[in-house]
Parts: C-alpha cells; structure tokens; sequence
C-alpha cells in the first residue's frame, strides 16, 4: 500500500534519508563515547563505542546497496544488515551484563 502510494523512488529517497540521520547519532554518540573513554578508561566504553561502529557500518553499507542497486536490498543485504545488527546486539548485551 505504500508503495503504492509513494512510489519505488520516493521509498528508497526516505530510507536513504533515515539512513543518514542514523548515521548522523551514531557520529554523536561516538563523540560522545571516544570523549568519555578518554576520561575513564573502562571496557563498558569500548564496548559501546563497538556498539555503535558496527550499526555505522550497517546504515552506510545499506545507503551504498540502496544507491547502487535497491533491488539488492531485497535479498543479501537486508541478510547482512541483519547480521551486523545481531552483533552489535551481542556487543551491547555483553558489556550490560558484564558491567
């Protein structure tokens, strides 16, 4: 029904968008993180700070296939993005745990 009402292009204009404001607080909360691991060196902020490279790496990866060919998205990458977001997850609830 989207789709529909949007259209192929408009779709793939919005998630690009999204795309870049994610990336967009990621780069916050990376500067946010590097400032605070240089304040108090523990392993809770490195893990944090891998935390949000890997879900870096998955909002630009899916800006490049989007922009490259969105049809790709359908298959693969949506695969990969999946799994780069799983491991950001574990990043995340191994340093919740630990700490």
């Amino acid at each position: 029904m989207v789709l529909e009402l949007l259209g192929y292009f408009e779709i793939k204009t919005i998630a690009i968008i999204i795309e870049i404001a994610n990336i967009g607080i990621l780069s916050a909360l990376l500067y946010l993180y590097f400032k605070s691991y240089h304040q108090i060196k523990i392993g809770f902020t490195v893990g944090l700070i891998l935390f949000a490279v890997m879900l870096l790496i998955k909002s630009i990866s899916t800006i490049v296939f989007l922009m490259v060919d969105p049809e790709l998205l359908v298959g693969r990458p949506v695969y990969i993005g999946g799994v780069i977001q799983f491991i950001a997850l574990l990043i995340l609830l191994k340093i919740t745990w630990d700490y």
